[in-house]
């Protein structure tokens, strides 16, 4: 293999992807502490890596804007660009099936290039344009040791710590948005996020409202949360019309580094499979994830520090536990099924009638804990 100086981690996904791709860096850092580390990641995405120690430097795949020209977002991507290109990268792991990332690693002139191929498609030309290809992890294998494992030609020790990294000013502006709620350092807080961009993972609103209910009864005040979206807005205004309880509602005002930090400041995490369900666990706070059509085995709050093989999360579905997280989905032989809902028809019945029972049960054990 050639002289390796600088390592490139490519993750064109989502959120929550981007911030599990947080180990790869650490383990290539931490093992070759020489090298420089780099990763590219869409707009949008970035905040799950700044301030991250074991990077060196962050880039950012431009995403065209509404207003912006054709012209203008073509200049914003050729800089992109040139600037990965003019950093010599020696070795490029693209870390999922996807062709951009493979292309980027390409075009770049990254000398080595590393990513996954779907067994049969090693004559493609994706598998043409790497150096190494590595198949898809079979089996229970969480996305955390999915990432990890595309290291494994490097020898290096693995680092299975998510970090996520919040400053003080975010931190300060959610404490202040708080205290204008009545907070004090004593208020026994619950952050929940009910809310995810695929509304097919999210519980009906009355079934979070009953949780809410339950909560503050207990004497917790639950914060909510949500994207400054508007299907996202719509949910959490249902369930606060469905509450008999007056949880604070922080929808749409916190960015997500603002999101973690209330996390951070919280006794537990409540909410579906989503984004801010990873941040909090990452962060440390105990965390119930309710999952409907998504593997709990590849996608439940990773448990930082973990050191056992495949999954935290073992089994098809039910109720399973992780040091000091927790995930609930149905039981039925079709959860999950990997679809935008039944049938793809957008709605799921394994989150619709999920009891509030199961739920309640499972937080009154976590917050005895």
């Amino acid at each position: 293999m050639i002289p390796i100086r600088r390592i490139l981690v490519i993750k064109f996904r989502h959120i929550g992807d981007v911030l599990l791709t947080a180990p790869l860096i650490s383990t290539l850092k931490q093992g070759l502490p020489e090298v420089r580390v780099y990763a590219a990641v869409k707009e949008g995405t970035e905040a799950m890596l700044e301030g991250h120690p074991d990077l060196d430097t962050l880039f950012v795949l431009p995403v065209r804007r509404a207003t912006e020209s054709h012209l203008h977002f073509m200049w914003r991507s050729l800089r992109f660009l040139w600037q990965l290109r003019r950093e010599r990268i020696d070795l490029a792991i693209n870390t999922t099936e996807g062709d951009r990332g493979i292309l980027l690693a390409w075009l770049i002139g990254a000398r080595e290039r590393w990513g996954i191929v779907k067994p049969g498609r090693e004559k493609t030309w994706q598998a043409r344009k790497l150096t190494r290809h590595f198949a898809p992890l079979d089996g229970y294998t969480h996305t955390v040791i999915r990432n990890l494992a595309l290291a494994a030609p490097l020898g290096l020790p693995e680092c299975r710590e998510v970090k996520l990294f919040v400053s003080d000013a975010d931190r300060a502006r959610v404490s202040t948005l708080l205290t204008t709620q009545g907070v004090t350092k004593d208020t026994p807080l619950i952050h929940c996020h009910p809310a995810s961009r695929w509304l097919f993972k999210c519980l009906p609103a009355h079934t979070v409202a009953e949780v809410i209910d339950w909560l503050q009864a207990g004497g917790y005040r639950v914060v909510l949360t949500c994207a400054p979206d508007p299907r996202e807005r719509t949910l959490l205004d249902a369930i606060l019309a469905a509450a008999k309880s007056a949880p604070i509602d922080l929808g749409g005002q916190l960015s997500l580094k603002q999101t973690a930090a209330l996390s951070a400041m919280s006794r537990l995490f409540f909410g579906v499979d989503s984004a801010p369900m990873h941040m909090a666990a990452a962060v440390g706070t105990p965390t119930l994830g309710v999952f409907g059509p998504s593997g709990t085995f590849d996608w439940g709050p990773w448990p930082n520090g973990w050191q056992g093989e495949g999954t935290p999360y073992p089994g098809w579905n039910g109720i399973k536990h992780a040091d000091a997280h927790t995930v609930v989905q149905d039981t039925r032989p079709c959860a999950p099924c990997g679809r935008a809902g039944c049938e793809n028809t957008r709605r799921s019945a394994c989150l619709d009638e999920l009891p509030v029972a199961k739920l309640v049960t499972e937080l009154n054990q976590m917050l005895l804990n």
